[in-house]
């Protein structure tokens, strides 16, 4: 199984990153009372049901297969707004990608699967995703690769090197800190060898169904404004086939793809950082990225971000928060010229968390645009969707640390005071302690088109603390309620963190 596939299952079933319109009927500010309707005076009896198709879209040909659901945990929940109690309906999850649960009362439901629950008041779910690359093994034991070739441009401070496999939709980075990495000046690589397992999506590479490995010098440059930028530069492509635990030696010489192209960018940076403290008061910030890329068409609807590996284009120039009018930034393309150019813009923030004297652990999150390059090009780059605003747990402001909310507790939000959200995620991570460090462990997420949720049984635990991330998503087109894996264009996301809080 591949690396997309697994991380399917983990979303899945947790053990520990525009869709349809909200019913306004639904679609509260500030009461909870709509999510709660009373189910004891629903008479209607409904089976509720869900498909899981997963497909991989790859060079050699797309392929679609059902994700097996028998070993998920499959429950409806119902909560009576006159007692608050819930209901649960035991449901089953099969080897074909089913999913089925009988004899639900009709109304709002708390679909789980594992860790995850969909609130909605639908009974036909749609599991299913699109993944980057065939299906394949994931590499997990260390398996060396080591390369030499000649080719490179004069090496510089501020190049590296892109790993990746468009077949498998393998990918990675190397960054320094692996045994040959060029130095200033070099033209070649000789013995560069580094752990294909630490790639970010190290599927196993086979020459015979049709795998490439492509090692790309992403290289320092100035755009026409004199703002530095990377970008793809010359690439290695080579056949390779692997086999996991055993080390693999390439060689080859870089050249320099004969299409080029163009990307600039108005970039207000000061958009995403004026909104800082609506993640938290106390939110830091960390990073501003822009990432232009291309994909497959069919990977607009892709889980994980559009834009990734292989990058084209990576923005990242200084730590500064001020706008940036990039002006031209050329770069050469070894991509197929049919795919679809896309690009992500990433304004990162933290918070710490500590129990007792612990050391804190630092939870990261960001505001994040996804859309395709040409949009990039053509307006202002800047939050699609802000921060829920007023989150609050039960009835209390949620960015203090708060005590005694119960086993039951509710969260709930204001609408984002930039854009329009169309979903919300509600993020529940656990905290503990180990060797002295604070630790987080996600143990629920929410999905709804509502401005509130209720935890169900057995999210929140006696003597435990946990916090919050509420993210707000602008994505026209798609309901993450009914399908939870589905993605479009234009999209935008925002995360809010809340304080501590303890039942």
């Amino acid at each position: 199984m591949n690396m997309s596939l697994i991380s399917l299952g983990l979303l899945v079933g947790m053990t520990g990153v525009g869709c349809a319109g909200l019913d306004e009927a639904e679609a509260v500010d500030s009461s909870v009372s709509e999510d709660a309707t009373s189910q004891a005076t629903q008479g209607l009896i409904t089976q509720v049901t869900g498909t899981s198709p997963v497909t991989f879209v790859a060079t050699s040909g797309n392929e679609t297969k059902p994700y097996n659901q028998s070993a998920t945990s499959v429950v409806a929940y119902t909560r009576d707004s006159t007692t608050g109690a819930f209901t649960a309906y035991p449901g089953t999850g099969s080897a074909d990608g089913t999913l089925s649960v009988p004899n639900v009362p009709s109304g709002r439901i708390y679909l789980k699967l594992g860790s995850r629950y969909l609130v909605s008041t639908g009974r036909a779910f749609d599991l299913g995703s699109t993944e980057w690359g065939r299906d394949g093994t994931f590499v997990s034991l260390p398996t060396l690769v080591t390369v030499s070739a000649t080719g490179l441009s004069p090496w510089q401070s501020g190049d590296y090197l892109e790993v990746y496999s468009l077949n498998p939709g393998a990918f990675g980075y190397i960054n320094g800190g692996v045994t040959g990495f060029p130095l200033a000046g070099a033209t070649s690589l000789s013995g560069l060898s580094f752990n294909y397992a630490d790639m970010l999506n190290p599927v196993l590479l086979d020459s015979g169904r049709g795998d490439v490995f492509s090692l790309a010098q992403m290289r320092l440059q100035t755009s026409a404004n004199g703002v530095p930028y990377r970008a793809m530069h010359k690439v290695l492509d080579t056949s390779m086939t692997q086999v996991e635990g055993q080390p693999v030696t390439v060689s080859g010489t870089f050249t320099q793809p004969v299409a080029t192209g163009t990307f600039a960018v108005d970039w207000r940076r000061s958009a995403f950082e004026a909104i800082r403290t609506q993640v938290n008061p106390g939110a830091v910030s960390t990073y501003n990225e822009i990432w232009m890329s291309a994909r497959p068409a069919a990977l607009s609807s892709a889980l994980a971000s559009i834009s990734g590996q292989p990058l084209l284009v990576k923005l990242n120039p200084d730590t500064q928060r001020t706008d940036i009018v990039t002006g031209s930034m050329t770069y050469n393309n070894p991509l197929p010229a049919t795919w679809q150019k896309v690009a992500l813009a990433a304004a990162g923030f933290t918070k710490s968390y500590a129990l007792g004297t612990a050391t804190p652990y630092i939870m990261s999150v960001d505001i994040r645009v996804d859309q395709e390059a040409s949009a990039f090009t053509a307006a202002p780059v800047q939050p699609l969707v802000g921060p829920v605003q007023a989150p609050q747990v039960n009835t209390r402001g949620a960015f203090q640390d708060l005590t005694g909310v119960g086993a039951d507790a509710s969260l709930r939000w204001s609408k984002p005071l930039i854009g329009t959200a169309t979903n919300y995620v509600v993020n529940i991570y656990r905290l503990g302690t180990s060797n002295g460090s604070t630790t987080a462990t996600r143990v629920a997420v929410l999905h709804t088109d509502l401005q509130s949720v209720y935890l169900p049984p057995n999210v929140l635990q006696a003597g435990q603390t946990y916090f919050a991330e509420i993210q707000s998503w602008y994505q026209p087109g798609s309901d993450l309620a009914m399908s939870p894996f589905k993605r479009s264009l234009p999209r935008g996301r925002a995360s809010v963190l809340t304080g501590m809080f303890s039942p």
